[in-house]
């Protein structure tokens, strides 16, 4: 049995290659740029591109499961070069956006929707994993935190920061089983945490003090959009920070349901990545 990893130069990409490494799969890596790869010894190479369908054919030859991240440009070729290749079942890597109660209202959730719905409609077996928050966006923070100080809006906004390994764990064991077909999976880590929260640990972890300076709404958007995101995000996830300020973000414990394993919290995270913020 051959799975497949889209995306494995990413945060959660790579972790779900390592997962089934250590489950003892035999794993092939993919990116559109085979060079950037950095993968274990023994995990085969594959050039992949959702857009180019000509790419697809190759990568899913004899793969029976496949960790698919979200795009919806090119899903349609996708699924017909999946179910062509023989693949049983795909996990996708969603967002928490498309379970929200105003998903109608948000790009964010139309855009991971239209992949969920796509791959419901195929006729293999899929799982979509809709995390919210990643521990991994305080990387984001770097140049800030060499400064001492964090600079975020809505600092006491509450959510449930999740591990990359902790989603990988998860995605690598219904590859493995070939559990939770046709589920949409709400994962969290183990505890309501706020950026305020968040700097602390980081200050605690890394030795050194950090101040926390709040950011304005236009501010943070001017931020936002600085760093290359689409102009019509960042008001629908501040609005969700905002919100989380008054009431915590959901927390789950599907991590622990699906792979028997606590999910890691934010300082396990903070001192795995200790070397990030030097």
């Amino acid at each position: 049995m051959t799975i497949l990893v889209t995306g494995a130069t990413g945060h959660v990409g790579r972790a779900v290659v390592d997962a089934l490494v250590a489950a003892g799969q035999d794993v092939r890596a993919s990116s559109r740029d085979v060079a950037k790869l950095d993968v274990p010894d023994g995990v085969a190479k594959v050039s992949a591109d959702l857009e180019d369908a000509s790419t697809l054919e190759p990568a899913l030859d004899g793969v029976s499961g496949v960790f698919l991240y979200t795009r919806p440009q090119g899903i349609e070729g996708f699924v017909k070069a999946a179910e062509a290749a023989g693949v049983r079942h795909v996990v996708l890597l969603s967002s928490a956006a498309t379970l929200e109660p105003d998903a109608g209202q948000s790009r964010i959730a139309a855009m991971h929707r239209a992949v969920e719905e796509a791959l419901a409609a195929a006729p293999f077996a899929s799982t979509a994993l809709n995390p919210g928050a990643f521990a991994t966006n305080t990387l984001g923070w770097r140049a800030d935190i060499a400064e001492g100080v964090v600079r975020t809006p809505y600092p006491d906004s509450r959510i449930g920061a999740i591990h990359e390994r902790d989603i990988a764990d998860v995605a690598a064991r219904i590859l493995i089983d070939g559990s939770h077909d046709g589920e949409s999976l709400a994962l969290t880590g183990p505890e309501p945490i706020s950026f305020r929260e968040q700097a602390e640990v980081l200050a605690d972890v890394l030795g050194r003090p950090l101040r926390v300076e709040e950011l304005t709404k236009e501010q943070a958007i001017e931020r936002m959009l600085a760093l290359g995101w689409p102009s019509d995000v960042p008001a629908s996830v501040l609005g969700a920070w905002a919100r989380t300020t008054r009431e915590p973000s959901l927390v789950t414990d599907l991590v622990r349901q699906v792979t028997g394993n606590a999910p890691r919290t934010f300082r396990q995270w903070a001192e795995e990545h200790r070397a990030a913020f030097a």
